[in-house]
């Protein structure tokens, strides 16, 4: 079942139950025995070039690999893609390349407020191919259960201009890490990680998450 967001603040859509259980559980498999091949997390420096690891705005290990499960999983997320496009209010031709890539989020783990693409005059396109450019913004959730953390909802904030004009009203919804859930939401909608609690620190306990992208031609 997917659930939209209403209109203006901010546009979203959950998918529950995602993956059939083998597939979920072949997902955290995999997760687990990759332990030794996940880095540290990096970000790009807002009008600056390059990758760099900055704790202040990020911290959680992160792996593209995702080895012989990748097809499955980019079926997956092209099969529900018109549901998603409609539930978010999002138009024009359907995106057709996937950027995947895996991310575990230990104690306090979080990520600062940002967008997943660059936004304003001069921007550059960023996605899957050249000349791609990412459309909408997906997460999936999933992790060991029992489950060992606490924390780590994504916070989605609205567009600038859609703020509700009563300061006591709150502009953001936060979404919890549900297990096997998809959200997916517009690449430039602004949103952050809330810190995460994990108090065992093994890896195996981390509140782990699927991050795609949905690209297309400009």
């Amino acid at each position: 079942m997917i659930a939209g967001a209403p209109w203006p603040i901010p546009p979203h859509a959950q998918l529950r139950d995602f993956l059939p259980r083998e597939q979920l559980e072949a997902l955290l498999d995999w997760t687990l025995s990759s332990r030794s091949r996940f880095r540290d997390a990096t970000v790009k420096p807002h009008g600056g070039a390059g990758n760099r690891v900055d704790p202040s705005l990020r911290v959680a290990l992160t792996l593209s690999d995702l080895g012989s499960l990748r097809p499955a999983l980019e079926r997956r997320m092209l099969e529900v893609l018109p549901d998603l496009m409609r539930a978010c209010g999002s138009h024009g031709p359907e995106p057709r390349s996937l950027e995947l890539e895996l991310a575990a989020h230990g104690d306090g783990a979080h990520f600062a407020r940002h967008t997943d693409i660059p936004i304003g005059e001069g921007r550059e396109p960023l996605g899957a191919g050249p000349g791609e450019d990412r459309v909408l913004s997906g997460v999936f959730y999933f992790y060991r259960e029992p489950k060992a953390f606490s924390g780590g909802c994504l916070r989605l904030f609205p567009f600038p201009g859609q703020q509700n004009e009563s300061p006591s009203d709150r502009d953001y919804v936060d979404i919890e890490p549900v297990q096997n859930s998809l959200v997916v939401f517009p690449s430039w909608v602004a949103h952050e990680v809330r810190p995460v609690t994990c108090n065992s620190k093994q890896f195996a306990d981390y509140r782990f998450a699927l991050n795609c992208w949905f690209c297309r031609k400009l």
